[in-house]
């Protein structure tokens, strides 16, 4: 039996109503956690650690053994032969992104995108996302909300407003909208919160610093044409390469590092050669991507989501122009899969990017029944715990998590716990589910769902 436990109240402002049994509550004490019978997947070994204990004390798991623990006031949960596995990471979403872009544009004042936001994190921490990395978006709020208890949701690790040049994939100001960098212009939410346009050195340097004044632990520029943009084709490449090292050089003063949106050769290229470290998707890459990404360590932040959603639910979220570039994308990602895996690259995070539609949210573990075309259910796991956590983890100084590490199951690290029917690490679509298949979440030594007798 568990200890009382009580509702968190000034948790759930926006979001009243628990569904789940167990969910958003927290021990009126803290009790130690030890769960029992339990197979260990680590974060990284192949083989689980059969029939182990692992004791949590506060936030961190204090001892994983595979010999009985006696520990005084524990609360004790029998996992029942379950698999326990850390908490998954997303690299690449935008939390505070959660509706059509043109809405969240044109109709909404920034209460809702709070309002709406947190209801959706809260989700995402219901699908088993215990940390998130937000690539560019007014998300540094919510963390802090998060943070400080005051919202549910998963750990965030945020860009800050995107940076991009003027006509680049940060670009959605309505056809008549002056620049909001020109003397006398009045900038929208969007070019105050969402994303900075900069062109030429000192403005991207300024545009950087800004992002950091926020408060990002990480940078996002955009490198390349993308799909939810209208004026900027998939083929174009976008900052110079003197504006692009301008602002790694200026991530690399705070101690931290770019990540780059791009998806073909020429964007992907250009931003290696200016020192960038992390670049998202990637899908039209061809060898020549593949060789220089293999050669400077670079990590790749791909996503297969994409395989799953269908022309109309592309426009629905991002407009029926973002629909032709989209199907461009979709057809290459199966090509990058193959050569991610001929090229032995093996700094691959896991991403799902899903912006703009709240049903297409809730298909956000899809991902890992498309990554099974290309690698092996003990990969995807990796990825999507281990993995992932190296890549935030880069963020250095600024990484607002250090009492541990995150994405493994070891003394020490935190206690962001999974228990999961059956063995994901043989079959990872198990995860697919989540909703039947994963039993327990726990985030920061929270119980937050609990579905056990």
């Amino acid at each position: 039996m568990t200890p009382k436990f009580k509702h968190l109240v000034a948790m759930t402002a926006f979001s009243a109503g628990l569904a789940i049994a167990g969910q958003g509550l927290a021990q009126e004490e803290s009790f130690p956690i030890l769960f029992s019978n339990v197979h260990v997947f680590n974060g990284v070994d192949e083989q689980r650690i059969e029939n182990a204990n692992v004791l949590v004390v506060d936030n961190l798991i204090a001892e994983v053994s595979v010999e009985p623990l006696a520990v005084a006031n524990a609360q004790i949960i029998d996992g029942g032969g379950r698999t326990l596995m850390p908490g998954l990471i997303d690299a690449h979403v935008h939390m505070a992104i959660t509706e059509p872009v043109a809405d969240l544009r044109d109709n909404f004042d920034w209460m809702y995108w709070g309002a709406v936001s947190t209801i959706e994190a809260e989700k995402m921490l219901l699908r088993g996302f215990t940390t998130v990395r937000d690539a560019g978006g007014p998300a540094i709020g919510l963390q802090k909300a998060i943070d400080r208890g005051k919202a549910i949701g998963p750990r965030i690790y945020a860009s800050g407003p995107v940076i991009s040049q003027t006509s680049g994939h940060g670009e959605h100001r309505v056809y008549t909208e002056p620049h909001p960098n020109f003397m006398g212009a009045q900038p929208s939410f969007f070019n105050q919160h969402v994303e900075f346009l900069a062109d030429g050195v000192p403005e991207v340097l300024r545009a950087t610093r800004e992002a950091l004044r926020m408060g990002a632990v990480q940078i996002k520029v955009m490198a390349g044409g993308g799909v939810s943009s209208s004026v900027d084709p998939l083929h174009t490449v976008q900052g110079l390469p003197e504006e692009l090292e301008a602002s790694v050089r200026a991530a690399a003063d705070w101690g931290t590092y770019v990540m780059v949106h791009a998806y073909n050769d020429d964007s992907i290229l250009r931003s290696l050669e200016a020192g960038v470290i992390s670049i998202e998707h990637g899908q039209l890459m061809t060898e020549v991507s593949a060789q220089a990404i293999k050669d400077s360590g670079a990590w790749i932040v791909p996503f297969y989501s994409l395989l799953g959603l269908d022309e109309e639910v592309v426009k629905k979220a991002l407009g029926p122009a973002a629909a032709p570039k989209f199907l461009d994308v979709q057809a290459g990602a199966r090509n990058q899969m193959k050569l991610l895996k001929e090229y032995e690259i093996e700094n691959v995070a896991f991403s799902t990017d899903i912006i703009g539609d709240p049903v297409a949210l809730t298909k956000q573990n899809d991902e890992f029944k498309y990554r099974l075309e290309a690698w092996t259910s003990h990969e995807i796991l990796q990825q999507a715990t281990s993995k992932s956590a190296e890549l935030l983890a880069l963020s250095g100084k600024l990484n607002p998590y250090t009492a541990g590490p995150l994405g493994v199951i070891e003394q020490g690290a935190y206690a962001d716990l999974l228990l999961v029917e059956g063995n994901p690490v043989e079959d990872a679509e198990i995860l697919v589910d989540y909703t039947n298949n994963i039993d327990l979440i726990m985030k920061d030594g929270v119980i937050y769902k609990n579905t056990l007798d």
